[in-house]
């Protein structure tokens, strides 16, 4: 009877877990950064479990990179300037080199060869990611060097933990089979989320900790946020001066694996505000890989790069790193112009179209909300 009852609360939850959150169209685009809405809750559970949707015989542009990449590309206002392909965003928060890698590889795995040579990557690069994993991942309860990915990874038994690195236990092209019966486990989490954030919304009055697009318009980092900014970014690069080599190496050998497979790669340059870009000691080493990546692959002819070196306007970015949405919409643009010509266009024209951004600092303050 116990088995029976279990059984049945199971299919309960199954079926409430569709009329709740039904599945989207398998045919995508995607925004994976709108995980806090789905069933999945976050970006690399998302992007771990739903990503099956890019396995499918049309023309793709996929995202990856960190936070920067997230927040920065709106997945939908680049979909609205590029009729030849489904726009889909994965990047993910905190990511460096080697997760940005491995999201690629969860891509293929769901993917046929036919399948991967529709796909362009635009991978969003700054100096910020090019941290070793064994420095980056280490807090929490995670084994050292394992990265979001790989916690997702084992969260549900799909791989195993070995020596030798995960081991899948349930094959990739069972996937949506797999994803169909954790649903029940799934709505149970976010239940449980949705009641931690009533709690919060009842205890500070906001239900995250995260900052609203209005609230991240209004900032201004002052003296002190800048100095604590370059302090924190001192201690997480785990070095003094320089990028981490062995990163560089993985995002040389992505970019190779990519183009001898037939796919093409858009690499952009993501611009940090000026103050920062000038204060970092890491700023020059970086400019050099990324130099020497663009003389290597820049002859490609599914190679293809964006600088937006001009809009470093301290005033158009929330923090040290991220932009604000109205700087995020000429992002957007910049890159939607990008593909355009790249990916859509019979010949295309490796010049980023110029795009007049609005100055944080001509605009007229207002309350957020407003």
């Amino acid at each position: 009877m116990t088995l029976l009852s279990f059984a049945l609360l199971y299919v309960l939850l199954a079926g409430a877990s569709f009329v709740v959150f039904p599945d989207p169209s398998s045919a995508g685009p995607r925004d994976f950064q709108a995980a806090e809405q789905t069933l999945y809750m976050t970006v690399p559970k998302y992007v771990f479990l739903g990503r099956s949707v890019l396995a499918n015989p049309d023309s793709k542009v996929i995202l990856v990179g960190a936070s920067n990449t997230g927040v920065g590309f709106r997945q939908k206002l680049v979909q609205a300037h590029l009729g030849c392909a489904k726009v889909s965003n994965l990047a993910m928060g905190g990511a460096n080199i080697s997760e940005v890698k491995q999201v690629i590889n969860l891509v293929h795995e769901v993917q046929s060869d036919e399948e991967r040579r529709l796909n362009t990557f635009v991978i969003g690069v700054w100096f910020g990611m090019f941290v070793d994993s064994d420095v980056k991942f280490v807090e929490g309860d995670r084994h050292r060097g394992e990265t979001d990915i790989d916690i997702e990874r084992y969260r549900y038994g799909f791989y195993r933990r070995t020596p030798d690195g995960p081991v899948a236990v349930l094959p990739a092209h069972w996937l949506d089979a797999g994803v169909m019966a954790i649903r029940p486990f799934l709505l149970l989490e976010k239940v449980a989320r949705q009641a931690r954030a009533g709690v919060n919304l009842v205890l500070t009055g906001r239900t995250s900790a995260q900052r609203t697009d209005d609230e991240r318009e209004s900032v201004v980092m002052s003296a002190e946020d800048k100095q604590k900014a370059l302090e924190y970014w001192k201690e997480t690069m785990g070095r003094t001066t320089e990028i981490s080599a062995a990163q560089v190496e993985v995002l040389k050998q992505t970019i190779r694996a990519l183009l001898d497979s037939g796919e093409k790669i858009v690499l952009v340059d993501l611009p940090i505000p000026a103050w920062h870009r000038d204060a970092s000691p890491y700023q020059p080493s970086y400019r050099q890989a990324l130099k020497d990546l663009l003389q290597e692959f820049g002859d490609r002819p599914n190679f293809s790069s964006l600088s937006m070196d001009d809009l470093d306007n301290d005033l158009d970015y929330s923090d040290e790193v991220h932009a604000k949405q109205h700087l995020a919409d000429v992002w957007s643009t910049r890159l939607a112009g990008k593909l355009d010509s790249f990916v859509c266009q019979e010949n295309p024209d490796k010049s980023a179209p110029k795009v007049t951004t609005l100055r944080s600092s001509e605009l007229v303050t207002a309350a957020p909300g407003h």
